[in-house]
């Protein structure tokens, strides 16, 4: 029997930042140092804002993360912490137990944390504008966040100048929503109002990507000139910071850093070593063009406090953007566009597992595997909680890293997703970290997928997983559609050989009524159809019988069944049921449009007595029942049970 390998997760809101890029960088040469499996799941926002769309059902992975899976995770804390209190967060973290946890970016009670430090940071860079850029006038621009971090920064920096002598009045605050597109709508609306005045002499963004609004803003609309006319700022590092014209400067968290610090924490944990409860690393100013409107000799700045612009990034690689890399790039998004359009493609599910693993195999990928739920499951609304299914399909899977058993999945596999999350020997998890996420549309989960990352852009792996849930429910929907298809076809077949027609009237009848009328219902619950069940009884039947003979009688149950007919469309079921009594199965007709038709069936009847004399009346009682019916749905039984009721009341 092998040895149990020791497996951790590590838990983050999107993949396709940079940020949390760098923080699987740093956890994944951890891992391989010390001979740990990692599994990366991507769950979206626990609280997700209100912007329109389905984001919320990357939540649905976080289901895997238990015990019977991984030995313990980190958890990317501060992306989540923008959107939540800490307190309903640690709440949260809770589920998990008892997994060994380590939290990056915050500090949670009873959760060893490794968090950064960047007072100092921002404390050097806002004095080095007052100091060395002479720098009077300040925009802030902040975030509208629940983050007690970045609410503390931007009071940070309002502190620090109110000490360098820079008076409230000359200090701007602006809140975005994070995002670039944000930062320069709101430049740009301060721009407007102020009849097209700007006289700051620097903007400091709490994010790279802000900042990078600024820049553009300056000098694109206000046409300010980076750093002669304005200097600006960011925060994060992110590796455009260091190409971008001017190159940016900002803030290092060393987020490679603690990454490896989080994942050396939670093996120590797991090897019942003792870890300290808080672990800081301390940030670093990173001094480059965007505030070098003045030469400076930088004295009264240690080697401390800043770093030089001549640097690596935190990968170890020379942060120089080539063409060829541009090129790359976009061919690999093109490339997964691509796989994109041929989802609409008539494949039924029995051969998707086969169409989807012919088209994962062009992405670079050293491994992926396809999990189905047996039934997919409708998530209407956003949800912290989903439950797994019982049952579920491996249905594609290759794996062609030196260690695995299987290198293609021949048939599908079933198995309990609930107990484990992939069944044994079909998937290898060592190596670089394998990706699991939710697969999805709109709001049906139809199961999860799981990547070994290979030379792709992290962002077009997330375009090939919905590219991959778009297939799943393109072929769900055509294999659902073809099948209630042959099953009426087969119906309509069968009651057409058995003859099941009233010998009278020419309807169906009583046999036929009930085996066409469940084919009818079955597929009306298929399609999410309502609509009504009718029950006829002609009123005075006996009276003719009595006075004009049994001939008279048959002659009115004829024409009472012509007069059905023309009132109903041909897709309609109507049946003699027995003797005076007849039924109308019509899917889509509603109460107000029943009432029309009956009126109408009874101005004819009553035209027909009139023109062959009748001393009486010939008309037909009515009743109906609604389907589905809160008690009963579609079932046949007891919507017949419950019409002729109605006709007695």
């Amino acid at each position: 029997m092998e040895e149990k390998r020791t497996r951790i997760g590590f838990v983050a809101d999107y993949l396709n930042s940079e940020y949390s890029e760098c923080l699987v960088s740093g956890i994944t040469t951890c891992c391989k140092e010390h001979d740990v499996d990692l599994i990366i799941y991507q769950i979206g926002k626990i609280k997700p804002d209100n912007t329109p769309g389905h984001d919320y059902q990357y939540m649905a992975i976080s289901s895997q993360i238990n015990e019977h899976n991984v030995d313990g995770i980190i958890v990317s804390s501060g992306t989540q912490l923008h959107g939540m209190s800490k307190s309903a967060f640690a709440s949260y973290l809770k589920t998990y137990k008892p997994l060994k946890i380590v939290s990056i970016a915050h500090e949670i009670p009873g959760i060893p944390s490794i968090i950064c430090d960047s007072t100092k940071a921002m404390e050097t860079l806002v004095k080095y504008l007052v100091k060395e850029q002479d720098c009077q006038k300040f925009g802030i621009m902040s975030v509208d966040s629940e983050s007690n971090e970045m609410n503390s920064r931007a009071e940070l920096i309002k502190g620090v100048l109110k000490k360098n002598d820079i008076p409230s009045s000359n200090v701007v605050l602006w809140k975005s929503n994070f995002h670039y597109s944000s930062a320069y709508s709101i430049l740009n609306d301060y721009y407007t109002k102020k009849k097209n005045k700007f006289d700051f002499d620097a903007i400091i963004a709490m994010n790279d990507d802000l900042a990078f609004a600024c820049l553009d803003f300056c000098s694109k609309r206000a046409n300010l000139r980076v750093p002669k006319d304005i200097v600006v700022t960011g925060f994060d590092d992110m590796q455009r910071a260091s190409f971008f014209t001017p190159t940016l400067t900002t803030v290092n968290q060393k987020v490679y850093y603690q990454g490896y610090k989080a994942a050396l924490t939670l093996i120590n944990q797991l090897n019942d070593k003792e870890v300290p409860p808080v672990q800081v690393i301390e940030a670093k100013a990173i001094l480059r063009e965007s505030t070098n409107s003045k030469k400076t000799s930088k004295k009264q700045f240690s080697d401390n406090d800043y770093i030089s612009i001549d640097i690596s990034d935190e990968f170890g690689r020379n942060n120089k953007f080539t063409v060829m890399e541009w090129f790359n790039k976009r061919q690999q998004v093109f490339q997964a566009a691509l796989m994109d359009t041929y989802v609409q493609q008539n494949i039924e599910f029995e051969d998707v597992g086969k169409h989807i693993t012919h088209s994962l195999a062009g992405f670079g990928m050293i491994s992926a595997a396809v999990v189905v739920y047996d039934r997919p499951t409708e998530a209407l609304k956003p949800f912290e909680y989903f439950s797994q299914p019982q049952k579920a399909k491996l249905i594609a899977c290759f794996d062609y890293s030196p260690n695995a058993k299987y290198k293609e999945l021949k048939h599908p596999v079933e198995f309990n997703p609930s107990q484990q999350m992939i069944p044994d020997g079909y998937f290898d998890f060592s190596g670089e970290g394998v990706v699991i996420m939710s697969l999805f549309h709109n709001t049906i989960q139809y199961g999860y997928i799981f990547l070994k990352r290979g030379i792709f852009d992290t962002a077009v792996y997330d375009l090939v997983v919905k590219a991959v849930a778009n297939q799943i429910h393109a072929s769900y929907e055509y294999t659902r559609k073809l099948n209630h298809k042959k099953a009426i076809t087969q119906g309509y077949k069968i009651l057409d050989e058995m003859a099941h027609i009233d010998y009278l009237t020419g309807l169906k009848n009583q046999r036929g009524f009930i085996e066409l009328g469940e084919t009818a219902l079955k597929y009306a619950e298929a399609m999410g159809q309502s609509g009504l069940l009718l029950y006829f009884d002609i009123k005075n039947l006996k009276k003719v019988n009595d006075f004009f003979g049994h001939a008279a009688g048959d002659q009115v149950i004829k024409v009472v069944g012509e007069i059905l007919q023309k009132h109903f469309r041909s897709n309609d079921i109507i049946a003699r049921l027995e003797g005076d009594k007849f039924g109308v199965i019509s899917a889509g007709l509603n109460i107000d449009n029943y009432k029309k038709v009956l009126s109408n069936i009874s101005t004819e009847c009553n035209e027909w007595k009139e023109k062959n004399n009748y001393p009486f009346e010939i008309d037909v009682s009515a009743g109906f029942a609604m389907f589905p019916s809160l008690k009963n749905g579609y079932a046949l039984d007891p919507l017949v049970e419950k019409a002729e009721e109605s006709v007695k009341k």
